[in-house]
């Protein structure tokens, strides 16, 4: 059940009403979920369908952020500000709990970009190794390892993109055939932003063990979406932002880096406690000076949340609610879907085209406009469509809507 420490700071009647009646049906219920999308500031109307780029936090988050930002700018003396250390502390044991590791291993960042990019730039890499790349990974996890190539002169070796592969093991054994022994580094995405491919990230990080190459999983869009075990999936390092599936406060990421491996990362910044003694675990990582004390203090409602629904139940509503739309879909044949259709590689991302539309952007447009449906749009290339990524505050009714909606466009 939710900790009692979220009540004293002002929280909303919806969340305190949602709290009490919780009980009283399960999330097998639709009436569970209606109740829960109570729990968000979304407008009426508002089809909101862009989880894989920004969610919106939930009132119990935005309660939070709002009370520690007031009593902040009220007193920013060092002796108010003083409670922030531990606060901290706490949502990191919350964090490394939510994942499945010890605090020591959890560093604060912005976003999964950050994050990742400490990895890019931390690892002692030169001319002569490799890094093993995906072709879909978020550019966060392609871009930044291309750019630091050119500086620093080691190879990459991307491997295509997978979107219609057969199954996990034949994705799987795509990534490790491109293995070689000049590989120092396997950078993958767990779930793809493009078309919501999930990748076998436990078998590949094995594989990767198994050769001695640091193996990097972005996890922006893992993160809140599935339940997610990084001891059970084994990586160096891992990725993700609050703002998306999380759905917390904007600006708070998460760096996970295994014990074994801290000394190997060089941070990318350095200020004020900053320590090489080894005693902080990952916290040498986020030495980035002054930070939004109040933005990390909202982290707290932002698990808290999540471990009440239970992630198990986050996971399967948002398994359910793609797969209902991909079936909806599938039965139109005025649409192309680009995600795969195979429930063991995909979740959370439905990708698709409407060929007969030329405009796509224009297409968007008006179903914002006349419908209130929010979506992403690719308008070109071998992955052009219509990008739909539904979480927890959406609805069954909601995924008939747009499918009605493709239907007549």
């Amino acid at each position: 059940m939710l900790r009692r420490s979220l009540f004293p700071l002002g929280v909303s009647p919806l969340w305190a009403a949602f709290a009490q009646s919780a009980s009283l049906v399960t999330p097998r219920d639709e009436s569970f979920w209606t109740l829960l999308r109570k729990q968000f500031p979304l407008r009426e109307g508002l089809v909101y369908l862009n989880a894989a780029n920004v969610c919106p936090a939930s009132l119990p988050v935005l309660d939070r952020h709002q009370h520690f930002l007031r009593d902040f700018e009220a007193d920013p003396s060092f002796q108010n500000r003083a409670k922030f250390g531990p606060l901290r502390e706490r949502v990191r044991v919350q964090a490394a709990k939510f994942f499945g590791v010890t605090s020591d291993e959890i560093a604060f960042t912005r976003n999964t970009s950050e994050a990742s990019n400490t990895i890019v730039h931390g690892l002692n890499l030169k001319a002569g190794d490799e890094v093993a790349l995906v072709e879909d990974n978020h550019p966060s996890n392609l871009d930044s390892w291309k750019n630091h190539a050119k500086r620093v002169g080691f190879t990459l070796n991307i491997i295509p993109a997978t979107q219609l592969i057969d199954s996990p093991e034949a994705l799987a054994e795509k990534v490790e055939a491109a293995l070689t022994a000049k590989t120092k580094v396997l950078a993958i995405t767990h779930v793809t932003s493009s078309t919501g491919v999930v990748y076998p990230v436990a078998r590949l990080c094995r594989a990767a063990r198994e050769r001695n190459i640091w193996c990097h999983v972005d996890g922006a869009q893992s993160g809140g979406m599935l339940a997610v075990d990084l001891r059970q999936i084994g990586c160096d390092s891992y990725a993700t932002s609050s703002h998306k599936w999380l759905m917390g406060p904007l600006e708070a990421g998460l760096l996970f880096v295994v014990s074994y491996q801290q000394k190997a990362v060089w941070p990318s910044i350095v200020s004020v406690g900053y320590s090489e003694d080894g005693k902080g675990g990952a916290r040498f990582l986020e030495a980035y000076g002054q930070r939004d004390d109040a933005r990390l203090a909202a982290l707290d409602a932002t698990f808290d949340f999540l471990a009440m629904v239970g992630m198990n139940h986050v996971e399967a509503r948002i398994r359910q609610l793609t797969s209902h739309l991909m079936t909806k879909l599938a039965a139109n044949p005025k649409v192309q879907l680009r995600t795969n259709r195979n429930a063991a590689l995909f979740c959370g991302v439905v990708k698709a085209d409407l060929p007969g539309v030329a405009d796509l952007r224009a297409l968007d447009q008006s179903l914002y406009k006349e419908q209130g449906m929010a979506f992403s749009v690719t308008p070109s290339g071998p992955i052009r469509g219509i990008r739909i990524s539904p979480h927890i505050y959406n609805s069954l009714e909601q995924m008939d809507a747009v499918a009605d909606a493709f239907r007549k466009a």
